[in-house]
């Protein structure tokens, strides 16, 4: 392989197969799952090149033999529905062994698992992964895996490779606890400022309640993404749009695609415009929403959302908000229909109950959460920062491009 041309003195080029070896995952029946148990660690309980407990954990109970995780040993998953989870691994720390995985995923086992964690992260891995996928089936087999071909540098090498690295890890880490940390204090804000728990001092008015049908219209789209040739081409915001933001602006990549007049007359977006996600695979996934931040010319929304313009005058910031707290996505799960897909009426969206309080508590309330999303946004900055850094530091690292006498470390 053209990776391995031109490594340091030392170094050499192996077979995963000579320095560690491969361990299948267990095989469980339905009638082994339970509510509690043994761990059973599925690709889902890898997370960042980390192990994470999910809701949805599998537990087994009369099992007595299986293959246990070992400290150091490195998860893999090995099949999957997707060929993009193929390949990906975390490293078994102390708090994860003694622990079942399964049976699409597979176990690396060597003395060198420290280092090679990293090689497992790297381009040369994955194009390796990407060139043994099955032909009808996203798998690598155990013979395959062994054979994939690795740089190796003399050991005390691969030890202060290892150390550099996991600094960087130290430091992503922090990094996304810190977002978590964040993203928490500003869940707790939302709960008690847009609930009136918590007050400011010097605002002393009642909160107005009022149903949604009150204070504003609602409106339908029927436009979709199929460009016309005798329509006039417009910006879209669409459904995923509106799931990933709670406030949209001009600033925002849009798709485009095609209108007639009568429908940009109609459906056309102006600032203060609120737009709801209408139908969603489960009832607690409904009615999401993002308020439109500035005047968006030639811009529609699809006929996957519901636009709602208010009638009132409101800190439109404050919107952004104050429609995605509990209380309001309790109303919205609560009042959808369906079975394989629930959705959400006209009549639905008018008949939820919100809670006003006046302009200038608002514009409080609204600053207060800008703030913790200005914080958010610059960890989320400085995290894929981080990330970049670290991938072309680990790239050069383990080629030998750079030598670790001349790295800096993160922390």
């Amino acid at each position: 392989m053209s990776e391995f041309k031109n490594l340091p003195s030392g170094w050499k080029v192996v077979k995963l197969g000579e320095i560690g070896k491969v361990i299948n995952g267990l095989t469980y029946s339905p009638d082994n799952v339970s509510n509690n148990g043994l761990l059973v660690l599925r690709s889902s309980n890898i997370n960042n090149n980390s192990i994470v407990l999910n809701n949805d954990d599998v537990y087994v109970k009369g099992i007595s033999k299986f293959n246990k995780t070992l400290e150091n040993d490195i998860l893999i998953c090995v099949r999957n529905g997707s060929k993009n989870l193929i390949g990906k691994s975390a490293l078994i720390t102390e708090k994860y062994k003694d622990l079942a995985f399964g049976v699409f995923m597979a176990i690396f086992r060597s003395n060198y698992n420290l280092f090679l964690i990293h090689i497992f992260k790297t381009n040369t891995f994955f194009k390796q992964v990407k060139n043994d996928l099955g032909a009808t089936i996203n798998s690598i087999n155990n013979s395959n895996l062994l054979n994939f071909k690795i740089p190796l540098p003399p050991l005390d090498e691969q030890e202060k490779i290892a150390e550099i690295l996991s600094t960087w890890d130290e430091a992503i880490n922090l990094t996304i606890n810190l977002i978590e940390s964040k993203k928490q204090l500003k869940k707790a804000l939302m709960q008690n400022l847009l609930t009136a728990n918590i007050r400011f001092p010097q605002f002393k008015d009642e909160w107005e309640e009022t149903k949604l049908g009150n204070i504003g219209v609602f409106k339908t789209s029927s436009v979709d993404k199929i460009i016309q040739k005798d329509e006039c081409i417009v910006n879209l915001v669409n459904y995923m749009d509106v799931y990933r933001n709670t406030h949209i602006n001009s600033n925002l990549k849009l798709s485009q695609t095609s209108a007639s007049n009568r429908e940009i007359e109609n459906l056309s977006l102006a600032k203060g415009d609120v737009l709801f996600t209408p139908s969603s695979e489960t009832p607690d996934d409904i009615g999401h929403s993002a308020v439109i931040l500035s005047d968006m010319p030639n811009t529609l929304f699809s006929y996957h959302l519901v636009r709602f313009r208010l009638n009132i005058k409101n800190d439109i910031v404050f919107l952004g908000y104050v429609f995605n707290q509990d209380k309001i996505l309790k109303q919205f799960a609560r009042l959808s229909q369906g079975i394989t897909r629930y959705t959400l009426s006209i009549s639905d969206f008018q008949n939820v109950f919100i809670n006003f309080p006046n302009l200038k508590e608002q514009q409080k309330i609204a600053e207060i959460l800008t703030a913790c999303d200005d914080e958010i946004n610059l960890l989320n900055l400085k995290l894929e920062n981080l990330k970049k850094q670290k991938q072309g530091l680990m790239q050069k690292l383990l080629k030998g491009e750079i030598r670790t006498c001349y790295v800096k470390k993160a922390m």
